[in-house]
């Protein structure tokens, strides 16, 4: 009976462990089907983890593909706006040379018209236009110098040189013009012989010709030119000035030269810079503050070996004017060929002529002894006419006269500066004869006390 009990609660207990062990088992296999499912949801989440860090690498490609895409973007407008600022100071420069040459020959056919009976005066005209023309022949070259050398297929002579030979090649072809104008030109002394260059020669010296030309032609009448050369390490630096702007360096009290965009001085100025580039060498131009003129520094890269060779180049014109009544007239331009021609025009016209050639002359002669009118060209050498009107309206014996702008450039900036500065009339070379009559018709009424002052700003049209 105790037996039967026992076995019959050890039975009983039996099944008990074998329902919890069953029981176990299902929670072991659910456990592992949760550990399963939890692994494979890490393996998911750490391929969306892996997908993200690629997602972010290539966003960050991406970033730096569109910020490099937006640098060569800047550079190119950079580069184009660059580009497009240089071929318009380079057009301002071309139609400035243009006009420089035109202004005497429109006033040399009014001259024609004006001098039949007079062959002398006939023939002093013609010579003007003859001049001038050689001007116009001469740009023209240069234009087709400087396209053949900015082309794809430009190439000069590669030779070792001597710089000193092609200097003094260029100075005696400038001589006849610099005696002319009773200048002198100082070259490198020749002692220390300077290193030999490699390239053209001839281009050398027909760039630097050409700084040695612009130099001169915003010079005084008996200036001193300056080429000064010295060796900086691998290249050889030329300076191009006048001696008295060299003389005023660090003096205390005067402004420091500013940096000058050579572009827009010229078609001679731009071919140099193309020659100076086409050698491996480089152009800047310095300009003292309220100056017209500019001084040049050109480096050129020396020859690595050694030899030498020389060089040639083109010319200039010169000329003067004369006196007679009516109104009194000063005319105040550096170019002597237009002095000459449009003085004596307004001379045939019946009116006192007084010619200068400088600002600072200008400046005298008007405070001195106030004209009627005066015509001042713009970009005078030691003060430029902007500079020279404004000094005159400040004094106060010169508010009565007439002050005509003759200037080559018609830009409305430049016809801003000028109405600022106290001109009354801009006139753009080569303008026209009935232009010229208008002034001098205010100029008369203003004399004649029709006009209290003179009349309102006006300006001829841009040619």
């Amino acid at each position: 009976m105790a037996l039967a009990a026992f076995v019959a609660v050890l039975a009983a207990r039996l099944r008990a462990a074998s329902a919890h062990i069953a029981e176990l088992r299902a929670q072991r296999d659910r456990d592992v089907e949760t550990i399963a499912n939890a692994r494979q949801e890490a393996h998911r989440m750490s391929d969306i983890d892996e997908e993200l860090e690629r997602a972010r690498t290539a966003l960050a490609d991406a970033q730096a593909a569109l910020a490099a895409v937006r640098a060569e973007r800047d550079a190119a407008l950079r580069d184009a706006g660059l580009a497009h600022r240089q071929r318009h100071a380079f057009l301002a420069g071309l139609a400035h040379d243009l006009r420089n040459p035109l202004a005497p020959l429109s006033n040399g056919i009014e001259l024609l018209r004006l001098t039949d009976a007079d062959p002398g005066g006939r023939l002093r005209t013609r010579g003007i236009m003859e001049r001038q023309v050689g001007h116009l022949m001469r740009i023209a070259d240069e234009l087709s110098d400087l396209a053949r050398l900015s082309g794809e297929h430009a190439a000069l002579q590669q030779a070792p040189f001597d710089i000193g030979a092609a200097l003094r090649a260029m100075a005696q072809a400038r001589a006849p013009l610099l005696q002319a104008q009773e200048m002198r030109l100082e070259l490198p002394p020749e002692a220390p012989a300077l290193p030999p260059l490699r390239g053209d020669g001839a281009r050398i010296g027909q760039a630097v010709g050409h700084l040695v030309d612009d130099v001169a032609r915003h010079c005084e009448r008996g200036s001193t030119l300056r080429i000064s050369a010295q060796v900086d390490g691998p290249t050889l630096v030329l300076s191009v000035a006048c001696a008295a702007d060299l003389a005023e360096d660090g003096v205390e009290g005067l402004a420091a030269p500013e940096s000058v965009d050579v572009a827009a001085l010229g078609l001679g100025v731009a071919l140099a810079l193309q020659l100076a580039t086409l050698h491996g060498g480089d152009l800047r131009g310095l300009r003292p503050p309220g100056r017209r003129r500019a001084r040049f520094v050109v480096t050129l890269p020396l020859d690595p070996d050694s030899a030498c060779a020389p060089a040639p180049a083109v010319a200039a014109p010169a000329v003067a004017g004369d006196d007679s009544p009516a109104l009194s007239v000063l005319l105040a331009d550096d170019n002597v060929d237009f002095s000459h021609s449009f003085g004596t025009m307004l001379e045939l016209l019946g009116h006192r002529v007084e010619v200068v050639h400088d600002g600072l002359a200008a400046l005298a002669a008007i405070v001195a002894s106030p004209p009627d009118i005066a015509f001042v060209d713009i970009g005078m050498p030691a003060l430029d006419g902007v500079e020279t009107v404004r000094r005159v309206r400040a004094q106060g014996n010169a508010q009565g006269v007439v002050l005509v702008a003759v200037t080559g450039r018609g830009s409305a900036e430049d016809r801003a500066r000028a109405a600022e500065a106290g001109f009354d009339r801009y006139l753009v070379k080569p303008f026209a004869m009935q232009d010229v009559r208008d002034a001098l018709d205010a100029a008369q009424a203003v004399r004649d006390g029709a006009l209290r002052a003179p009349a309102g700003f006006a300006s001829s049209q841009v040619a």
